[in-house]
């Protein structure tokens, strides 16, 4: 396995150049120099990296020597180790005798860089397979296999935990992911999409089950000053649960802006029959409930029928509560629920003919 490349090999150069002020070559495990503090030499031969790869120690050359080899300068040249395989050599420019003092330190140096790296990347990877399980984890059960377990495990990830699907919407992406990441605990789950970044977030069910976790979010997004939206979905207790707390944050998050635009953050159990009403209609499931809107703003130029009906729904039919809201009189209120009832033979002041206006208006403005 190849660790060394040309941009870790000149990492490495310029890191270990600034400890003893020497130039530095790093070779690869062909003995090809790919960083060195001499631009001109980078990708030739160094033969006597090559002669430390084949016997896997360290080798000088003097500069009475340098007839006896292609390629090289006065200097010394040590194996760089992973894992007690020899990867690369690293060299020092200048007569052994002035610089090998500089030798063990620079190999030491060489191989905590490489360490860093590799770590580092690993990390990387990590955290990139884990995105992508979480990604599989949000469309359901059905595609997921042994292999995909195992790969769980292997992460430490637990599936059992409790966690709901929470939906971060922002302007800018890469802030948005930035700012999350300080807020994400050990066992949340995440994964960056291209209109949203969503996390599984885990719920402490020592608290009353998720509303601990609401109240936690909701901090969030109060303190919050990107411009984004946020929508939560439900607690169902399965891994199943996730992919439809998922979906149910997803179908939360479009109706939440078209009915609150102004709100920054959606909840689905302030929402479920917009919800409900909303997959129905992608389900192609149709009602002819909406024609009770469309008959009001054909004689509605102003909006105002349409908002007395939406507020009085709003305050459950509390006429009082209604017309404060609007800045109306009483007398004004119900002559305009008068003439809602005559537009749509539907009485706003009897409970099923209010039902129906109320998903009539949903249907209107979800859609």
């Amino acid at each position: 396995m190849r660790f060394l490349n040309h941009s870790l090999a000149q990492e490495i150069v310029n890191r270990t150049t600034n400890i003893i002020h020497r130039n530095i070559n790093v070779m690869n495990e062909k003995g090809v120099i790919i960083g060195s503090g001499d631009h001109h030499r980078i990708d030739s031969i160094h033969e006597g990296a090559v002669r430390v790869i084949e016997t896997q120690k360290g080798f000088e050359i003097t500069s009475s020597e340098l007839t006896q080899f292609h390629g090289v300068k006065a200097g010394i040249n040590l194996p760089i180790t992973f894992h007690d395989e020899v990867v690369g050599v690293i060299g020092i420019t200048g007569e052994p005798e002035e610089v090998r003092n500089y030798g063990e330190l620079v190999k030491m140096a060489a191989e905590m860089i490489l360490q860093q790296a590799v770590l580092v990347d690993e990390i990387q990877w990590d955290e990139r397979l884990k995105e992508e399980l979480t990604s599989q984890l949000l469309h359901g059960m059905d595609k997921l296999d042994s292999f995909y377990f195992e790969r769980v495990e292997r992460l430490g990830i637990q599936l059992d935990l409790p966690r709901i699907a929470v939906i971060l919407k922002v302007e800018n992406h890469s802030n948005g992911y930035k700012w999350l990441r300080g807020k994400l605990e050990k066992d949340d789950l995440y994964i960056v999409q291209p209109t949203h970044i969503v996390v599984l977030k885990r719920i402490d069910m020592t608290h009353e089950k998720e509303d601990g976790t609401f109240n936690q979010i909701k901090s969030w997004v109060q303190h919050n000053q990107l411009e984004g939206k946020v929508a939560i979905g439900r607690f169902i207790p399965s891994i199943e649960g996730l992919a439809i707390s998922y979906q149910e944050a997803l179908y939360t998050l479009k109706v939440g802006e078209k009915l609150h635009p102004d709100q920054l953050l959606y909840r689905y159990e302030h929402y479920k029959l917009a919800v409900f009403l909303a997959e129905a209609k992608e389900f192609g499931v149709k009602g002819e409930l909406s024609q009770s809107v469309e008959e009001l703003k054909d004689y509605d130029e102003k909006g105002d029928l349409l908002e007395t009906l939406s507020v009085y729904v709003e305050e459950n039919g509390d006429v009082n509560k209604a017309a404060g809201r609007l800045f109306i009189h009483r007398n004004t209120l119900r002559y305009r629920l008068e003439r809602i009832s005559e537009l749509t033979n539907k009485d706003p002041r009897k409970l099923s003919d209010l039902v129906e206006l109320y998903v009539a208006i949903l249907q209107y403005k979800i859609q």
